[in-house]
């Protein structure tokens, strides 16, 4: 999107894009955090299956004023169906990632999705990746692995799950390029929460216990969360420009902190900010040159969520 298209867009509408993108990567936040807490007690397939079920209900109202039901029936089913199994295999790991590990260090791996996507962009797609976008790229990597462990001493499984969980979700982001702006946004979410519970109630059903009310009533309010979150970028991409919206999602690393320390006393340490500064600056970076060239812009990418270009479909 052109800088003239930006400054054409309302301020109000931008306002109200900004908001909404805010309250979406909050709800993230939240119903992550509500998995983490879960995580202990209930397999966390189990937790995934019963969180997509719930989500389903906030997607349902992307659809009002495009098209009604019928919009969630996609267009170009093999890739849709692409799409969503990698993003429910970027769920599934993600959340096992969060169950070893702090909100945090999860987050920071899957920060890296943006830049994985630069990369594969180039390789899969033969789009040209200029020098700049390939430093920021090398640079916002090397934030990461600030950001985790500098001296790789207590990297483990989780850290591996939830770089396999960006790997998926960066893979997902290509498939969503090659299917274009020609599916509706409620097919595209309806596909995942579908594959999520395909991919999450087979291992789900080798260690299911069922829950008391309260606890299901807390992984529904998990999915509702997880659904709105979706729902609501939706929203936000149809009233402000992606290059506005993408900077947002870095706002799921305060939530991150600020839950890991109340909830599971976990304290970040003064190499979490400094990389996350690293990384920060080179996803902007990125953004920004994906705007310049008229690529579409990685919103959310790490774990599926609708990028901008397609969610204003």
């Amino acid at each position: 999107m052109s800088t003239l298209a930006i400054v054409a867009v309302e301020p109000s509408r931008v306002a109200r894009g900004i908001g909404m993108s805010l309250l979406a990567y909050a709800s993230f936040s939240t119903a992550d955090a509500l998995l983490k807490a879960f995580s202990g007690a209930f397999s966390v397939f189990q937790i995934a299956f019963t969180m997509a079920f719930f989500a389903m209900l906030p997607v349902l109202a992307t659809t009002i004023g495009r098209g009604g039901l019928r919009s969630l029936v996609p267009r170009n089913k093999p890739l849709v169906a692409a799409r969503g199994i990698l993003a429910a295999i970027c769920g599934c790991l993600a959340w096992s990632a969060f169950a070893l590990l702090p909100m945090a260090e999860v987050y920071a791996l899957l920060f890296a999705a943006p830049m994985l996507v630069t990369g594969f962009s180039a390789i899969l797609l033969r789009e040209s990746v200029g020098w700049r976008r390939w430093s920021a790229t090398l640079l916002g990597f090397a934030g990461v692995l600030v950001m985790i462990d500098p001296e790789f001493s207590s990297l483990g499984l989780g850290h591996a799950l939830a770089g396999l969980a960006a790997l998926a979700g960066a893979l997902s982001f290509i498939i969503l390029k090659k299917i274009g702006a020609a599916e509706k946004s409620g097919a595209m979410l309806m596909s995942v929460m579908l594959w999520l519970m395909a991919v999450a109630l087979p291992p789900a059903l080798l260690a299911w216990v069922w829950p008391s009310p309260a606890e299901l009533g807390s992984m529904a309010m998990a999915g509702l969360l997880m659904g709105a979150g979706q729902a609501g970028l939706v929203f936000a991409t149809r009233e402000a420009p992606a290059v506005v919206v993408a900077p947002f999602q870095y706002s799921q690393m305060i939530w991150a902190v600020v839950f890991g320390m109340l909830l599971f006393g976990d304290v970040p340490g003064t190499n979490l900010f400094v990389g996350l500064g690293i990384v920060v600056a080179c996803g902007l970076f990125i953004v920004y040159r994906e705007t310049v060239r008229s690529r579409p812009v990685t919103v959310g990418g790490g774990r599926g969520e609708v990028p901008a270009r397609i969610a204003r479909v």
